[in-house]
């Protein structure tokens, strides 16, 4: 699917993942004060031809949580931030359920069990890879669910990349101390890589995970909250087919 609204991305033919660009503007109501906000979730349920009640929303803060929605979880955060689901990642079985994070620079992770039809997405920010939100959130998948590691399937969408993300002492520290040495390169700091290594902790190998390679801080399509302004948000969503 494509469209000027959103960029796609082929993780599977049995869903659809997306991430919003900066032609359909702001995302999220926590943000410039929501303006415009409903506007552009309508045109983005009407372009993808699926009801905006049926949308999934998080009220993430940077926690390692992730939830399983169910029908009766629809329209969760679709008028208000606080509304929505109280974690950073999300998966269902459902089908036709859009799942939604907000991000600029933070990394979306998107994931798909084709076998056992599951579908799924974490939002890790600096400080929720820090926490390891996406080995929490995949292990717990796994002990919950009880799917095979072997049938994930993942995809890194756009976030602010390594020659992007500077660090100083304090954070260098943080993130060895994490566990993330290797994802540091002459004191720049690869967030998405960091995540990659947690998923390859869990056994999951790296024919399994697709990078889409794209930069929030220098790709005009996308915000950025580090040096653009105004920084909105985007939405990062998966669907099931």
């Amino acid at each position: 699917m494509k469209n000027e609204y959103f960029i796609s991305f082929p993780l599977s033919n049995k869903c659809l993942a997306l991430t919003t660009t900066t032609s359909l503007g702001n995302m999220a109501y926590q943000v410039d004060n929501g303006q415009n906000v409903k506007e552009h979730r309508l045109l983005l349920a009407d372009t993808m031809s699926v009801d905006l009640d049926r949308f999934v929303f998080v009220h993430q803060h940077h926690s390692d949580k992730i939830a399983k929605v169910t029908l009766k979880d629809l329209g969760k955060g679709k008028d208000s931030f606080i509304d929505g689901v109280d974690v950073d990642a999300l998966y269902t079985h459902e089908k036709n359920v859009p799942l939604c994070i907000f991000h600029a620079d933070c990394v979306p992770i998107f994931f798909i069990d084709e076998a056992d039809s599951l579908i799924g997405i974490i939002h890790a920010g600096y400080k929720g890879t820090l926490i390891h939100v996406a080995y929490k959130s995949i292990k717990s998948l796994i002990e919950t669910e009880g799917i095979k590691i072997e049938n994930l399937k993942f995809y890194i969408g756009p976030y602010r990349q390594m020659k992007s993300f500077e660090i100083d002492e304090n954070a260098k520290k943080e993130i060895i101390e994490a566990g993330y040495e290797t994802a540091i390169i002459n004191n720049h700091f690869d967030n998405g890589l960091a995540n990659i290594l947690d998923l390859k902790r869990l056994g999951i190998k790296e024919s399994q995970i697709i990078s889409a390679n794209l930069d929030t801080l220098t790709d005009p399509r996308f915000y950025s909250a580090y040096q653009k302004t105004p920084a909105g948000r985007l939405v990062s969503l998966i669907l099931l087919k």
